[in-house]
């Protein structure tokens, strides 16, 4: 479980993905009861969790058995039952466990990123400021044309190509100039 004293290394930036992306990647608990519900006798609902050998058990002894006195329905609907006790501790389980693969993620990125810019000497204005070496082939270009500025992500600096229209290290949207 990421605890209110790991969210408090986190900018407010990264908070808002942090967020944002625990709750994009979280089960659902609506779609985890409709499925045990409406397919629980299959284990609908343990496929949705990546619980697999017992969803593909439930499922095999569910239509090999059905056949014989609707053992199979008998024994699954059993299973079932007992399932929709634990769906909530799945469901804790699971969110836990994402956000702290989020809370990872994001640590290691601010990690690398703080790393970056000890190694990086100049700032990305300075090295805006810096000419950019010829490439060899300036023959036939004019002495105007030769020295290119690079453009760079407002937002964490990264060093962009001219087609680019959004930086590829944080998302940011890059105006058009």
């Amino acid at each position: 479980m990421v605890s209110i004293l790991d969210k408090s290394k986190l900018t407010d930036k990264e908070l808002l993905i942090f967020n944002q992306e625990v709750a994009d990647r979280k089960k659902n608990p609506v779609i985890a009861y409709l499925l045990w519900w409406f397919t629980g006798f299959m284990g609908g609902h343990r496929y949705y969790f990546g619980k697999y050998g017992s969803a593909i058990a439930m499922t095999l002894i569910f239509w090999l058995l059905v056949w014989l006195f609707g053992l199979g329905l008998i024994i699954t609907g059993i299973w079932a039952l007992v399932d929709v006790f634990l769906i909530s501790g799945w469901l804790k389980r699971d969110n836990e466990e994402v956000s702290k693969e989020v809370f990872d993620e994001l640590m290691m990125k601010h990690q690398y990123m703080a790393a970056n810019q000890a190694e990086n000497v100049f700032s990305p204005a300075q090295q805006a400021a810096q000419p950019v070496e010829p490439n060899g082939d300036d023959e036939q270009e004019s002495p105007a044309d030769s020295t290119v500025t690079p453009r760079f992500c407002p937002n964490c600096g990264y060093q962009l190509e001219s087609s680019m229209t959004f930086c590829p290290e944080c998302g940011t949207k890059i105006a058009n100039s």
